[in-house]
């Protein structure tokens, strides 16, 4: 095949050879070499790429694939048809059907990748920081990171390393969601307990309010004297708490006494703790007494929160121990 030399122009003739630029032997149809490849020569090796704005680009019709353009501007144009991508000053290349940058990659542009890529991050870290959010499976994430299955009660994550014989961590919280999918810290520990010890003369009822799940506990009475009094109990939601009593047992030192199970409503209000003992004046109640050094216990399982509360209750004058008159409230439950 012929080859031809055009040292610095090229002629506006349909020749059938391969052209070299600044190069004798072209190696293919159009072969440009640099005229100082090489050294501290001044002048300006390279080539030009047309130079048109935004609105020009946008307005060409029947442009081939693969043509080249430079935008040099975008003030004028939208971001609109074949000139979607155009979004600031660069190189374009014409696909056939839009105009796309030339150094375009996913962070500019939406696409689909055509094979399985990796990324081998050899000691460096990959950080996905500012105030967006990353979403896989999903176009839209509502969270800084949201994985959508796209299959219903699949979560689409799994974990190579561990699995369903992998031994537990103590004292570790589990994780669990909530009803929007938000992982969230689950109270599934074996029992949450809560306590609090108090003294009863001259203090004021708040001294002993106790607070667990959706039930608070308190002792009202600020005297010690040897007359029944008794642990009062409220529902904290605002509705009432709606369960069964178990296992009621009370004593002192003058007798004891076990209670038949019993439903039981807890109202917002503050309320002796009622459960029935057989042959009392008021058998909705459960007596202790603070000079015969009165206790209380109870399971309270609760319909309305699904909660399993147990309960123990004492109070005492200290007259022997050489202490003032104290009590103590103790509380757990286990979901």
């Amino acid at each position: 095949m012929k080859k031809l030399l055009l040292s610095s122009l090229m002629l506006p003739l349909a020749i059938s050879a391969q052209v070299g630029i600044n190069n004798p032997a072209p190696t293919s149809t159009l072969d440009v070499t640099a005229k100082n490849p090489t050294g501290t020569e001044t002048n300006v090796d390279g080539i030009i790429i047309p130079r048109v704005d935004r609105l020009r680009a946008q307005n060409m019709t029947g442009t081939p694939t693969s043509t080249m353009i430079y935008v040099n501007s975008i003030a004028n144009g939208t971001q609109n048809g074949t000139a979607a991508n155009i979004d600031t000053i660069g190189f374009y290349y014409f696909n056939g059907t839009a105009w796309i940058k030339v150094d375009s990659t996913i962070y500019d542009r939406n696409g689909s990748l055509s094979s399985a890529r990796n990324v081998n991050l050899a000691g460096n870290n990959l950080g996905f920081t500012g105030t967006g959010n990353v979403g896989i499976g999903i176009a839209a994430p509502t969270a800084k990171l949201e994985v959508s299955s796209g299959t219903t009660g699949t979560s689409g994550m799994k974990f190579t390393n561990i699995n369903n014989t992998t031994p537990t961590t103590q004292n570790a919280a589990a994780l669990g969601v909530d009803a929007s999918g938000n992982v969230v810290i689950q109270n599934v520990a074996p029992l949450t307990t809560t306590f609090k010890s108090f003294s009863i003369d001259a203090n004021v009822a708040t001294n002993s309010v106790i607070t667990l799940g959706s039930l608070q506990f308190r002792y009202p009475t600020t005297t010690c004297a040897d007359t029944n009094t008794y642990l009062e109990v409220r529902s904290t939601t605002g509705a009432n708490n709606t369960g069964i009593l178990h296992a009621i047992s009370r004593s002192s030192q003058a007798s004891t006494g076990l209670i038949n199970t019993t439903p039981m409503t807890f109202t917002p209000t503050f309320a002796n703790l009622g459960a029935g003992i057989p042959g009392t004046a008021n058998p909705a109640l459960v007596p202790v007494n603070c000079v015969q050094d009165g206790a209380a216990q109870f399971t309270f399982f609760s319909y309305t929160d699904r909660t399993y509360y147990r309960v123990s209750f004492h109070i005492a004058d200290g007259d022997s121990l050489g202490f003032g008159a104290l009590g103590y409230i103790f509380a757990e439950l286990q979901r």
